[in-house]
């Protein structure tokens, strides 16, 4: 009966290629725009993503991350540095601030202040130049795309030169030398992300106060400890990376990004729901005399719902295999360029999910009007 079954439903080619259709639009409208969010939402937290070799992050209690900044005192470096457990720590300035290209390109970058001697939370991967080279008067290291992108400059002829090392240009009416270009996790916002040394960062921006310290704890040391000593002195917040990521995400979540993608996610489900649903029924319905057929000649429930199961299931797998492969496929595409993508497990969990439910909803809808459905009319009829 299984095989009458799978009959049934390729035998009308319309309904069954509009039922994948819907689950697959489904499909893919709420993965992609998933994926686009939680691309958008780890790029929130690039910073503590890239700069990975401290554990613990130590910030004003106002701040909420790289858009929403209060500075501290550089006494609390040495609060930190002295607490028991705590193997280094080392200041990390960051502020946004306006520069000014020999081509006459003017943008707001992010500037990041590295401590001078460690140099920690420079790029790990450099495309040209040396971390080191940031010791060097006036130099910065630029990330790759701002450097052929809003900062290259477009020669007579409409040919696009990069920036490249030993170019200069103003910070904030200062002189900088490009010493290195790097490749980074982009940001949010849409702006040139670079990086010098924190004296070099002083003589930018005149800051002498500390954005953030990030601090790493011995091995032997218990992490939960260290950050009750460091919270005992309550002039600042100790966090380690995970926790900072969730409130630097919590922050960026309340500017109602959710609930513009949570409505497109919402109409991914309206459209699989009403698209699957409908032609299902429909087929349903087209085929209620035979199911009223085998009922008549002693067929019963549970083999006719076995017989609808299997037809909404192979109608929804099919459609989740094509929406989501075309959802990775986009995701590929993109992969080198700006636009935010994130694709984990998760989703894949979570798509699976509604794809199944989907399912689930079509063939409650087909099986309660065969049950219902009275073998002795139809074939009357």
């Amino acid at each position: 009966m299984l095989a009458v079954a799978f009959k049934m439903l390729v035998g009308n080619r319309a309904s069954f290629l509009g039922g994948i259709f819907g689950v697959f639009l489904a499909t893919l409208l709420i993965s992609q725009q998933s994926a686009i969010f939680l691309g958008l939402v780890s790029r929130s937290y690039r910073m503590v993503t890239d700069i990975s070799l401290p554990n613990i992050w130590v910030v004003d209690p106002s701040t909420q991350g790289e858009g929403a900044i209060r500075s501290m005192p550089v006494e609390y470096l040495d609060v930190v540095r002295s607490t028991q457990g705590i193997e280094w720590a080392v200041p990390i300035n960051l502020i946004d601030i306006p520069i000014a290209m020999e081509s006459g390109v003017f943008k707001m970058a992010q500037l990041y202040g590295l401590d001078d001697a460690t140099l920690i939370g420079a790029p790990s991967e450099m495309i040209e130049g040396n971390v080191r080279d940031l010791h060097r008067e006036d130099g910065v290291i630029i990330d790759i795309d701002s450097a052929r992108g809003s900062l290259a400059r477009t020669l007579p002829d409409g040919t696009i030169e990069p920036v490249k090392i030993g170019d200069t240009f103003e910070v904030n009416n200062h002189r900088a030398v490009v010493v290195g270009i790097a490749k980074i996790t982009p940001g949010f916002f849409p702006q040139p992300i670079m990086f010098t040394s924190n004296s070099q960062f002083e003589k930018f921006t005149s800051v002498t106060r500390i954005a953030f310290i990030a601090a790493k704890t011995r091995q032997d040391a218990n992490v939960e400890s260290v950050l009750n000593r460091l919270n005992a002195f309550t002039k600042f917040d100790g966090l380690t990376s995970d926790q900072f990521k969730r409130k630097i995400a919590e922050y960026f979540l309340k500017t109602g990004i959710l609930i513009n993608f949570g409505l497109s996610v919402g109409l991914g489900l309206i459209i699989g729901f009403s698209i699957t649903g409908q032609i299902f029924y429909i087929l349903t319905l087209q085929n209620i005399s035979y199911y009223a057929l085998m009922k008549a000649l002693g067929g019963n429930q549970k083999m006719i719902l076995k017989m609808i199961v299997l037809q909404a299931v192979l109608v929804g797998v099919i459609g989740y295999v094509l929406g989501t492969a075309a959802t990775l496929l986009w995701g590929f595409a993109i992969k080198n360029t700006a636009l935010a993508f994130l694709f984990p497990w998760q989703l894949l969990l979570f798509t699976a999910t509604v794809a199944f439910i989907i399912c689930i909803f079509t063939a409650v809808l087909s099986i309660r009007n065969v049950f219902r459905a009275d073998p002795k009319m139809l074939m009357g009829n």
